[in-house]
Order: C-alpha cells, then sequence, then structure tokens
C-alpha cells in the first residue's frame, strides 16, 4: 500500500522533480549495492579469476561446505531435513556429496519460505523481496546486503572482461516504473546521475514511440547497455527498419540479464548496434550465477555457488536438463539443490579459449515452462528457433490454451503475408507434427508482464507449467 502511494506521489511530480527522486533512489541504490561488501567481494572475485580447475573445485567446495553447516546450524527448514534424513552436515564435503540431500522445490519456497530464513541473522540485516516468477507463484525471499554486494561483484567482474569500470555512463533496461503511465510523450527515461545509468522505460515501447527510444540511444555517451533483451531487441528492430547507424553512439557492449536471450533477439542487438551481445544467468533467489565471457562461453560463478544438471539429455560431451543450484552468497536464505525451473546444457569436456577454467553452460535453454506439449506427450523447447529466418516477424509468442492448439502472436513487419506464413508452418510442422491445430494471430505490440518480462511460450496446459 505504502509503495502504491509513493508511484502515485511521484507521478504527480513534474519531471524535474522526478529526476530529484530517481537521484535519490539512485543514492540509496548504490550504498546497499556498492558498498564495503562489493569492494571486497570483486577483489576477492578478481584474484579467484584465473585459478586452475583444481584450485576452483577445492575453493567451491570449502564454501560448499560452510554454507551446509550454516544451513544445518540456523536454518529450521534444514534442521528438520538433515535430522529426518540422518543427514551430517559434516560430511557434505564436496560436490559428489550434494545428490545425498534431497532437492527443494518452487512449491516448498513459497510455502515455506519463513523456515528457510536463517535465525542466525539479526532482522535488522534482512532484505525482505518479492519474485512472482514467469509462472506466478509468489516467492517471500530474504537476503542480506552482503548478498547484493555479491551479485553486483560478479556483474561487474564480467563487465571489467570487457574493459569496463564502475562509473561509466550506460543505458538500462530494466523494469523499473520510473515513467508515469500515462505520459504521452517523451522522454520516456529518467537519469539516475549518481549510478550513472539513463533507465529506459520498457512500459511506454509503443511502436509509434520507439523513434525517440532510438533517438536518445543515438546520442554519444552510452559506453554500453544493460538489460531486458526482449526490450532492447525491441529499439533494435527501429533502428534496422529505420535504417537507423548509430556510429559513435553503438555502445561498446550489450549486456543482457533477466530473460532467456533468445537467438533471433541476439542476432537483431548485433545487427543493429555492432556490438557484443553477452550474457548473465542468474536468478532472484541467489542460488546462481554464469557470465557469458568475450568468446562467448557461460562460465559459472563457482564462488557464487555450485549448479548440478538433472539430465533430461545426455551424450559423452554434454547434459542437458533441469538447473540444480545451490548457493553461497546470500546467508540469509541458503538455498541448497533448489530445483530452478531454468533448463540448461552443461558441458563436460573441452575449454574456453578466454582460458577460465570455471564449468561451462553451452546454453541457457529457457524456463521448463517454456516448452510446447504436443497431443502425443512430447514437450519440445527452444522454439525460438522457429522464428530465426523469419525477416518479416518483428516479434511473436506462443500461446497455448490447450493440448491440441496453439495460437501463434506475431508482430508484422511490412511485406509479411501468406508465403512467410507459410515458410513458419512448415517449420512448426517440423518440430510438432500435424496432430495439433494452430492459428495465426497478427498484432501491434506483444504484452509483457507486469515486471515487464517478456515470455516466448505462454502455456494454460498443466504439464507446460512444472516450474
Amino acid at each position: 500500500m505504502a509503495h502504491a502511494f509513493a508511484q502515485r506521489w511521484y507521478e504527480r511530480l513534474p519531471i524535474p522533480a522526478q529526476g530529484l527522486v530517481v537521484a535519490a533512489a539512485g543514492w540509496r541504490s548504490y550504498r546497499a549495492r556498492f558498498g564495503a561488501p562489493f569492494r571486497r567481494t570483486l577483489a576477492e572475485l578478481r584474484e579467484t579469476d584465473r585459478l586452475g580447475a583444481d584450485a576452483l573445485r577445492a575453493d567451491q567446495e570449502r564454501r560448499l561446505a560452510r554454507t551446509v553447516t550454516w544451513a544445518a546450524a540456523t536454518v529450521p527448514y534444514y534442521r528438520e531435513l538433515f535430522r529426518r534424513e540422518g543427514i551430517d552436515p559434516a560430511s557434505i564435503r564436496g560436490l559428489d556429496d550434494l545428490p545425498r540431500i534431497p532437492t527443494l522445490d518452487k512449491e516448498t519456497l513459497r510455502a515455506r519460505g519463513a523456515e528457510l530464513r536463517s535465525e542466525a541473522v539479526r532482522d535488522r540485516e534482512i532484505i525482505l523481496s518479492h519474485s512472482s516468477g514467469s509462472t506466478g507463484t509468489a516467492l517471500t525471499l530474504y537476503h542480506t546486503r552482503s548478498a547484493l554486494g555479491w551479485e553486483y561483484a560478479v556483474i561487474w567482474r564480467q563487465r571489467g572482461w570487457f574493459g569496463f569500470q564502475l562509473g561509466e555512463r550506460f543505458a538500462a533496461f530494466g523494469g523499473q516504473t520510473v515513467v508515469p503511465a500515462g505520459q504521452q510523450g517523451p522522454p520516456f527515461w529518467r537519469y539516475d546521475p549518481v549510478r550513472r545509468r539513463m533507465l529506459l522505460s520498457l512500459y511506454h515501447m509503443a511502436p509509434a514511440n520507439l523513434k525517440d527510444y532510438a533517438a536518445e540511444l543515438a546520442r554519444p555517451g552510452y559506453r554500453f547497455w544493460q538489460g531486458y533483451p526482449s526490450s532492447i531487441a525491441l529499439v533494435c528492430e527501429h533502428l534496422l527498419d529505420a535504417g537507423v547507424e548509430l556510429g559513435d553512439a553503438a555502445p561498446g557492449v550489450v549486456f543482457t540479464s533477466s530473460e532467456t536471450l533468445l537467438d533471433f533477439h541476439r542476432e537483431r542487438i548485433a545487427q543493429a548496434t555492432g556490438a557484443v551481445v553477452a550474457d548473465r544467468y542468474g536468478n532472484s533467489e541467489f542460488s546462481v550465477s554464469a557470465l557469458q565471457c568475450p568468446e562467448g562461453s557461460y562460465h559459472v560463478d563457482t564462488e557464487f555457488g555450485a549448479v548440478e544438471i538433472d539430465a533430461h539429455e545426455e551424450t559423452d560431451d554434454w547434459v542437458r536438463g533441469e538447473v540444480i543450484a545451490t548457493g553461497f552468497a546470500n546467508p540469509a536464505m541458503p538455498l541448497l539443490r533448489q530445483r530452478t525451473g531454468d533448463v540448461a546444457t552443461l558441458r563436460k569436456r573441452g575449454s574456453c579459449p578466454c582460458g577460465r577454467a570455471r564449468p561451462l553452460l553451452e546454453r541457457i535453454d529457457g524456463r521448463i515452462e517454456d516448452y510446447v506439449i504436443t497431443p502425443d506427450g512430447r514437450r519440445v523447447g527452444r522454439m525460438d528457433h522457429i522464428f530465426k529466418d523469419a525477416l518479416e516477424v518483428k516479434e511473436a509468442q506462443i500461446y497455448q490454451p490447450s493440448v491440441d492448439r496453439l495460437v501463434v502472436r506475431l508482430v508484422p513487419r511490412a511485406g509479411f503475408g501468406s508465403a512467410a506464413r507459410e515458410r513458419l508452418e512448415r517449420e512448426f510442422r517440423v518440430r510438432l507434427g500435424d496432430q495439433i491445430a494452430i492459428d495465426y494471430e497478427t498484432t501491434d505490440a506483444i504484452p509483457r508482464l507486469p515486471n515487464g518480462k517478456f515470455r516466448a511460450v505462454v502455456s494454460d496446459v498443466e504439464s507446460g507449467r512444472l516450474g
């Protein structure tokens, strides 16, 4: 209620006054994220960044043992779990011991969140947050300021790999509601002078407004862009359609996070900006983090947590399945073997040309509920490949109302017609077969979730919502 009142008060202010509020919020944000815990952790991460594989694993296992001991001693849920399962916390000494601990699913996290909070962290040190997740399952989460420092330290480790330093100006495509919903004209952004970021609203990206976003981003001075890939791709589609070349205003790198980076989003962004696209995989629960390096590999942040894969498919070279994550960075709510609902491919062997010896995720395939369920019971993921060569389509979303029907929502470009639709139909049939009905709807824009995120697949099929 207080937040809603503050938002209404903010929206009534003139734009210059809103800028002062954004600056004040930026200062609070800076203190919470970039204080002593951040500086200490970033220095530590720079020390461990180039360790060899054996040293990294030994470091990770020390952190794991410490986290398990802490959880068993101070977290009511784990105290009960270890007692019931007859597990001695001291016996969990390494990664190979982790499977002895039962996994933690989202429903248990939602229902027993208070029991997963550490009793040893004082109330005044707790930061309370909420995450609905893409399934709409409400989660109450607890973390500390040190956990925020950890998260931003790994983020700035990645940015350091590309030569950027804290304090450089950048464009941010995040979920902040900094522009009143009813505002009809630009500027659809507000500047945070403390963190030197331009906060671009994700909620005003109607087709008629994209030229204004493009004009702002064509102004030199933004060293990099950062944020939700689907929203960045919308602006990049406009840049391509309008023939706008950024020239000296082009970002050095586009850092994406918070959504699955789809292949056609990556390609559109790279084509429009000429920049490298570097993704980060993480979650609100502080249980997992992986960063793309300049060579394009996802390196697991082993200081932040441990990753296991519940295999759906496996070869001698890789294993693909649900990510099971154990986080080390958040003493307020340490999660052991959390079922994240995300699907990824972990490389079993091979190394990255960058020389870092960390475990490698070959790709992030999306969330479990991003699968289409066929009438014969197959679960088919990575549907974005269908649109990879569909140049007549700006954006698309698949809605599955029932197991025998799909609705494909399309934002068409000029030239989209029956031939383009037939090509899409062929791509769908190759993957899904002929038993499922497919309808096509054209629209001016694909709606986002309330937090500004994009969902490639929206399913009402119960077996499609396993996260």
